[in-house]
């Protein structure tokens, strides 16, 4: 069984990533500071190392610096799981050593394909060194979850927000308001989360034939619309399920609804 070292000062973050990791037969140790991981990655097997960048004593730039500077150390594949996804923040990362750097939000799936492919290759690494072999590893583009972000409608994703971090269904979505940088998912039991990330960011990953951007501001799933009427001035009024008041949109945008759910959407209009 391989052996995951967590760090994460989020417990409930944690917890969710920790659930999902051991339902795949991982053992999981999970650890909330710099400090623990570093005492614990010295005295254990460890297979894979999963850390975030802030910590309460130390970031995770100084955990990968103080491990890859022990001599007698052979540090395991080391995977920054952060938040932190400007430029300059990932090439830091991957100068000082990181095997990989998963940003949040991430789906399930593509945490479960970082670490098997983590794995996979270290496995490769070590089996090429100790036959003295020099064999192609794999084709890395087929594999690396940053080139793979298209979302099936029954798939879930890692979301992580402030008070409720966690995974959840894509087909449980309704609707998706922007606020600037961040954005404001509504789900089908009312539940609200805001994530830091863009509408335009949800509009490349959400799958398309049941995701609709109605205007700059709204994204919409087409399995929740109950009606769509005509306003005035060219704009129509769409309705969702469970959801008081209707949103306005364009002529252009409810044609492209109309083409999408059939020619009996509007009810005759």
């Amino acid at each position: 069984m391989k052996t995951i070292l967590l760090v994460e000062d989020n417990q409930l973050l944690a917890e969710n990533i920790k659930a999902l990791l051991e339902e795949e037969t991982y053992n999981v140790y999970h650890t909330v500071s710099a400090q623990d991981c570093i005492n614990y990655a010295e005295k254990n097997s460890v297979d894979i190392i999963l850390c975030d960048i802030m910590l309460p004593d130390k970031d995770g730039y100084d955990i990968l610096k103080e491990l890859n500077s022990k001599p007698n150390y052979v540090l395991p594949p080391f995977v920054f799981l952060t938040a932190k996804s400007q430029r300059q923040d990932r090439r830091r990362g991957m100068e000082l050593g990181a095997d990989d750097y998963l940003t949040k939000p991430f789906t399930q799936e593509e945490l479960l394909r970082m670490v098997k492919t983590q794995l996979t290759k270290r496995e490769h690494l070590l089996g090429d060194k100790s036959s003295g072999g020099k064999k192609e590893l794999f084709d890395s583009k087929q594999i690396d979850p940053e080139s793979n972000k298209k979302l099936s409608y029954d798939s879930y994703i890692f979301l992580n927000e402030k008070s409720n971090p966690g995974f959840f269904a894509i087909k449980k979505i309704v609707y998706i308001k922007s606020m600037q940088d961040y954005t404001q998912i509504f789900l089908t039991n009312s539940q609200k989360l805001v994530v830091r990330k863009t509408l335009t960011n949800w509009e490349n990953q959400l799958p398309g034939e049941y995701f609709v951007r109605i205007h700059r501001q709204t994204i919409i799933n087409l399995q929740f619309v109950e009606k769509v009427e005509r306003y005035k001035n060219y704009t129509y009024k769409v309705y969702l399920k469970n959801i008081s008041e209707p949103f306005t949109i364009s002529q252009r945008y409810s044609r492209k609804i109309k083409q999408m759910q059939g020619t009996n959407a509007f009810g005759g209009q």
